[in-house]
């Protein structure tokens, strides 16, 4: 079974069943199959052969998506870009995967001139949403609509999510159809998706969140899938769309649901028509549990997973919600159990199993697991040993199976779901000539979660200030990445061997979080 086969059974079986609502455009299923077709057949005319990587810069439109099944459909490998990065982090994801066509959006077209050298791009091909004659539909309306005949496999490179990690630089994660069609189940069921779901998308289309939690779980059903803006979260916007496309499903982040009770307009919203709210990335304080149940009912379901698993490895269940509120509190402090299909496992540094409650990192084996980091066997082998893969996440699992995050072995930040490598904004800053030594760490925020705050120490005789900082990391770093706030103190602390420490310095901006990766 294929992701290009559910495509094709969705046009055959519901042609005219609406598939996408992107403002006031909306595409069936046939019409969407049929511009699937046009993309697949169009690369194949530009050159581009099985394998090769197409680029998507753009914000979330159903374009993207055509994207994804033209990869699914020509055998192509879909590579989303973050419409946050700034010119050299394109630059970086370009030339790293070596796509070979940009489609990208207007809005983000002018970076490309300050990226730098991209040898691989034989094509960039820019698309408009305000204008119905735009280059790429132009381009779209040349091709061939005609099935195109490219007997993909399950074992055909699909997708490269690039993800940020302990290592400063993303590391592009690979998933070929076969990784897609086993997770599927996993959302269908735990979310309890049908052929009538209609899910409003609020994550960024590179996510594989959106990927592997709405897209393609809803070309198994025949689902539709609703856009909003995911550059600025509107609660108001998000009860309005809930209420106009009787939205069934939907999938936030907790600071995304705190501005949903926050918002005027929840008391005089029809909400009746949800069924499923998922939330993750980010610990839940109860309260709001107890806020969001009054509200909208028994809904909510919660989600940890990675980039690495596909999305969701594990999920606390409407009635793990249930059973929390009638007086099993340490439930809503787990992460929940292991998902249809994955097989999870708590381990020592010698990975063997810890006893139940005791602390071990979480390793995965199942079918949705990754093929691998693109171009990275040494870190593929790193994190994928004796057959499972290694999170990095530190937790632990009860005699019933519920998993419960305690800290996390790479220094990854959360904030408002995304995830950011402290390396990475460390590297940045120590190309500030006055920077002697750096360190970043997520500061606890009510509203984000985190916030990245950073520790530097100064070359003798140099001077900088702390706003000086900030700015110079806002010219080269995506906004979400920089830190907010910089402690310049004369030494920064380290162990016997020299290694800063930061488990000491986060002690200086408060308690951590129980956080939780990005799905």
């Amino acid at each position: 079974m294929t992701v290009a086969a559910w495509i094709r059974r969705c046009a055959e079986r519901s042609p005219d069943k609406l598939a996408y609502v992107d403002g006031e455009r909306r595409l069936t299923f046939a019409r969407f199959n049929e511009r699937v077709n046009r993309q697949v057949n169009g690369l194949y005319a530009e050159g581009l052969q099985r394998g090769d990587r197409v680029a998507v810069l753009m914000n979330n439109h159903v374009e993207a998506v055509e994207a994804l099944g033209a990869a699914a459909k020509g055998g192509f490998v879909h590579v989303p870009v973050n419409f946050r990065s700034v010119p050299r982090e394109i630059a970086y994801v370009v030339n790293h995967c070596g796509a070979s066509l940009l489609f990208v959006e207007k809005e983000y077209a002018a970076k490309l001139a300050d990226a730098g050298a991209m040898p691989s791009l034989r094509r960039v091909i820019v698309f408009d949403p305000d204008d119905s004659t735009c280059e790429y539909e132009r381009w779209l309306a040349r091709q061939d609509a005609a099935e195109p005949q490219v007997d993909v496999t399950a074992d055909d490179n699909f997708f490269i999510c690039y993800t940020s990690g302990a290592t400063g630089t993303p590391k592009g994660v690979l998933h070929q159809q076969r990784q897609s069609v086993a997770h599927a189940p996993v959302v269908v069921i735990g979310y309890e998706f049908t052929r009538d779901t209609r899910v409003l998308l609020v994550y960024p289309h590179n996510s594989i969140a959106s990927i592997n939690m709405f897209y393609v779980p809803a070309w198994l059903l025949g689902a539709c899938v609703v856009f909003t803006d995911q550059r600025n979260f509107d609660a108001d916007r998000w009860l309005a769309l809930v209420e106009k496309e009787r939205i069934t499903h939907s999938h936030l982040v907790p600071t995304m649901l705190f501005r949903v009770l926050e918002s005027q307009r929840l008391g005089s919203t029809d909400t009746d028509s949800i069924v499923t709210i998922g939330y993750g990335s980010a610990p839940m304080p109860t309260e709001r549990i107890e806020r969001l149940q009054e509200v909208f009912g028994n809904v909510l379901i919660q989600g940890y997973g990675m980039t690495e698993v596909s999305s969701i490895a594990a999920y606390l269940d409407k009635q793990d919600h249930l059973d929390g509120m009638g007086g099993d509190r340490a439930l809503l402090n787990s992460c929940g159990r292991a998902a249809f299909g994955t097989e999870l496992r708590v381990v020592d540094d010698d990975d063997l199993d810890v006893k139940p409650g005791e602390v071990g990192e979480i390793v995965f084996r199942g079918p949705q697991v990754m093929t691998g980091y693109w171009n990275d066997p040494e870190k593929t082998a790193e994190t994928m040993r004796s057959g499972w893969l290694h999170s990095g996440d530190m937790a632990t699992l009860d005699e019933r199976g519920y998993l419960t995050i305690v800290d996390r072995k790479k220094d990854l930040i959360i904030s408002g779901g995304a995830n950011i490598s402290s390396r990475e904004v460390e590297e940045v800053l120590y190309w500030h000539p006055a920077i002697r030594e750096a360190s970043v760490i997520g500061k606890p925020d009510e509203e984000w979660g985190e916030l990245p705050h950073a520790f530097v120490s100064l070359h003798p005789g140099r001077t900088v200030g702390s706003e000086e900082l900030v700015a110079f990391c806002r010219e080269r770093l995506s906004g979400y990445k920089c830190p907010r706030t910089v402690d310049i103190i004369e030494e920064l602390p380290k162990n016997g061997l020299g290694k800063i420490l930061k488990a000491e310095l986060r002690t200086r901006v408060g308690p951590g979080s129980n956080r939780k990766a990005n799905p």
